[in-house]
């Protein structure tokens, strides 16, 4: 695969992956009362990467590069991607507000900000939805598992705006909380239709080209960050402060146990992904991993279970090994242009 160092969408894949890593690394530091030194490498990473591919992307508009990215927009396959460019944006705010001790000015900038990506994401769920219903040139070859990063991202404003806010703030705004189950809802009700359709299209379809099967694991992130939001919605509190044991939701126990079965069909199905090899497509491995790890993080403690504590180490570092190896191919080609 050649790659290009021209603004596009899909390097949007990248601060996303690495951002999710750091949210997964340090409730993973939280949950064993310890310290990954290289988790805040990653999160200026993740800021560095997320400054780079968006700047270049908002300067490619005023080059020759612009007419490409239009077409990115007009585009069955490269539409679906839009999504990632919020959901990096979101997850750059969670990790400011948890990096730095803002005063109240700065506080009110950075919930401006959210807001105002929020109400993007919210205006590309209608269009992308609205366009996939009603657009007549969308055959079923073209439906990607890269639809779904769409409803993740749903999961993620609720996982955010449960975050970013106390219980205080909450209590004194209780649309809010009427707005963080619609979002819910809406991407849970959808993800059921899209993952029934996606995997009629995976069954009775010609398969996905090689060069894009790593896009299969985003099959991972809307069940587990459901699995999360579910917990959220229904104890606010877990945001703030480590999940203590519980009973689970019927929909939370539902959701978890699906993006198990994925990710146990996905490992037994490594030989199909290994010999595709490692191309800068393999970012679509980590965010969906990450987000796999932080349900089990949540899952483990509330459980208590031990087994599922030692799952999340391990996917961390699996994340981590990814990681390293797409950083070191990225560097390869950056050397080579």
């Amino acid at each position: 695969m050649n790659f290009r160092f021209s603004p596009s969408v899909i390097f949007f894949g990248i601060p996303m992956g690495l951002l999710g890593s750091v949210l997964n690394g340090r409730h993973l530091e939280t949950m064993f009362d310890t310290h990954i030194f290289y988790v805040d490498w990653l999160l200026w990473y993740g800021w560095l990467a997320l400054a780079i591919v968006g700047g270049g992307y908002l300067f490619g508009f005023f080059t020759p590069s612009r007419h490409k990215l239009k077409a990115e927009w007009l585009n069955t396959f490269q539409i679906s991607l839009f999504p990632s460019i919020t959901l990096s944006l979101i997850l750059g705010i969670v990790t400011l507000y948890e990096t730095f001790t803002l005063s109240e000015t700065q506080q009110a900038w950075l919930y401006t900000v959210y807001f105002l990506v929020v109400l993007f994401h919210t205006f590309l769920n209608g269009l992308l939805i609205n366009r996939w219903i009603f657009e007549p040139s969308v055959p079923i070859q073209d439906h990607k598992p890269t639809w779904f990063i769409l409803l993740s991202g749903n999961f993620v404003v609720v996982i955010s705006g449960l975050t970013l806010f106390d219980a205080e703030q909450l209590a004194a705004w209780p649309v809010w909380n009427e707005l963080l189950w619609f979002y819910f809802s809406a991407g849970l009700l959808i993800w059921f239709s899209f993952a029934v359709s996606q995997f009629y299209r995976l069954f009775f379809e010609p398969s996905l080209e090689p060069a894009l099967r790593p896009s299969l694991f985003i099959f991972l992130a809307p069940p587990s960050l459901a699995t999360i939001a579910s917990l959220l919605l229904i104890h606010p509190d877990l945001a703030h402060s480590l999940p203590q044991e519980n009973e689970l939701p019927m929909l939370t126990w539902m959701l978890y146990s699906f993006a198990i079965f994925m990710f146990i069909l996905l490992m037994v199905s490594a030989k199909h992904f290994i010999s595709c090899g490692l191309t800068t497509t393999g970012w679509a491995y980590v965010y969906p991993l990450a987000a796999f790890g932080f349900a089990t993080q949540y899952m483990a403690q509330i459980l208590n279970s031990p087994v599922l504590s030692f799952a999340s180490i391990v996917i961390f570092f699996l994340v981590t090994l990814f990681i390293t190896l797409l950083s070191g191919l990225l560097l390869k080609h950056i050397i080579k242009s």
